[in-house]
């Protein structure tokens, strides 16, 4: 009979790195995608980018013993980041473990749920951080709805059996629903249920972990959620209880270095169209010195972008057909690569299911990475700290499993990242 020594170290080394890389890849596009490049963050968690913003020198033309010009002095400055630290804890019940001890089959059950309970709660919540604004939005109303269940605008990314708030966009404070458990996701329907019913609910306003994202308790840029991409990846400086990106100011003249180019439609939706694409590219070379080499949108974008490659398609005497291929689209190992079958401008197309509605991003990755802590990926504390047990003792029959991360969203130029809005789903 196994000891219960032994069932712990096996269960510990079922999550070795290469473990939990290959979950992270096959849940989480968007992580996958940026987790390519890790940036270890040292001073406890402090991380300064210098930036150059001006050349340095002069050059003019002169006549023939004309004056020098004179010198230009570069100029610099200098994004600061700080890592957002993550805490996840499940537990296992004394009987489990000893079912484990003596069963095979019992033990494979064992290890297959905590895969499951690990992917679903710690891997899906990381990607929606770097998805988002840096409020950490786990879903958005696309009008109020002040009864369950509640209508969201893309495909919800929170959990039944979560604690979550539902937070009013107009000041990222006042809590149309505090507290409330989710009862239930219809991800086809896009609907939430709750528990109780929110109130005074408006467009916008957005479902997110119990007590993380309200400035009269945290404080302005206290959000406890890393920056996402579509709070980087803007003109504009984050909501205040997120605080300003890499801490500098956008607004401020002379900071346009720090400001993406967006392409929006001032709210009014239009289908996507290739010079749409063509702008985004030129823009972030223009802007940002970039060349995109990587485009993330949702599958309803992807269907959208998939009617306009039909001029692709022929019609013969027996059966429609693609040229080179099938009706439909190319089946891919999401999980393998991140790809969606697509391309646009020779760029591959990765299709995260949980992005933003109406919404495109491109990226030069060459600028946009993860800082991450100690450990590359979540890890058990046992495995952090010496002293702790990778089991801990609770109240009740059950032990506690905690594991502890540390995560930040890095650009040394969000230029080099450019946005579509107003995008059509329909």
């Amino acid at each position: 009979m196994a000891q219960v020594s032994n069932v712990q170290e096996a269960l510990r080394y079922t999550y070795g790195v290469s473990k939990v890389l290959y979950l992270f890849n096959e849940e989480a596009v968007t992580w996958r995608l940026l987790g390519g490049t890790k940036k270890p963050m040292g001073g406890r968690g402090q991380f300064l980018m210098p930036l150059w913003v001006q050349n340095p020198g002069a050059f003019t033309g002169i006549g023939e013993g004309g004056a020098l010009p004179s010198a230009l002095q570069p100029d610099t400055a200098e994004a600061s980041f700080g890592l957002q630290e993550y805490v996840a804890t499940y537990d296992v019940t004394w009987k489990l473990i000893q079912d484990a001890r003596s069963d095979k089959f019992a033990f494979a059950r064992a290890i297959q749920m905590l895969d499951e309970g690990l992917k679903r709660r710690i891997f899906r919540n990381l990607n929606s951080d770097l998805l988002g604004t840096g409020r950490g939005e786990l879903a958005i109303l696309p009008a109020a709805d002040n009864s369950s269940p509640i209508t969201v605008n893309a495909l919800p990314r929170v959990e039944k059996g979560m604690v979550i708030d539902i937070m009013a966009i107009s000041d990222d404070d006042t809590k149309r629903l505090a507290a409330d458990i989710v009862t239930g996701v219809d991800p086809i329907a896009r609907t939430v249920s709750t528990t109780n019913n929110p109130a005074g609910t408006a467009a916008g306003d957005y479902f997110v972990i119990r007590d993380t994202t309200d400035v009269t308790s945290l404080g302005a840029g206290n959000a406890r959620h890393s920056n996402g991409l579509l709070g980087v990846v803007d003109s504009s400086n984050p909501a205040a209880i997120v605080g300003n990106y890499g801490n500098i100011d956008r607004s401020t003249a002379g900071n346009e270095f720090w400001q993406s180019v967006e392409l929006g439609n001032g709210g009014t939706l239009r289908p996507l169209t290739e010079d749409l694409g063509l702008q985004a590219l030129d823009g972030a070379r223009e802007k940002g010195g970039a060349e995109i080499d990587a485009w993330l949108w949702n599958p309803a974008i992807s269907r959208r972008y998939h009617e306009i490659l039909r001029s692709d398609t022929i019609v013969t005497l027996s059966s429609p057909s693609e040229i080179g291929g099938g009706v439909g689209r190319k089946r891919v190992k999401r999980g393998e690569t991140g790809n969606s079958p697509y391309e646009f401008s020779g760029v591959p197309v990765h299709e995260d299911p949980f992005f933003f509605a109406n919404t495109i991003v491109g990226l030069d990755m060459s600028h946009f990475y993860l800082g991450v802590g100690e450990n590359e990926v979540p890890r058990p504390i046992s495995e952090i700290f010496d002293t702790q047990p990778f089991f801990r003792q609770t109240a009740n029959a059950t032990f506690e499993v905690v594991w502890y991360y540390q995560m930040e969203l890095l650009s040394d130029n969000p230029a080099a990242g450019v946005k579509i809005a107003d995008v059509a789903e329909s």
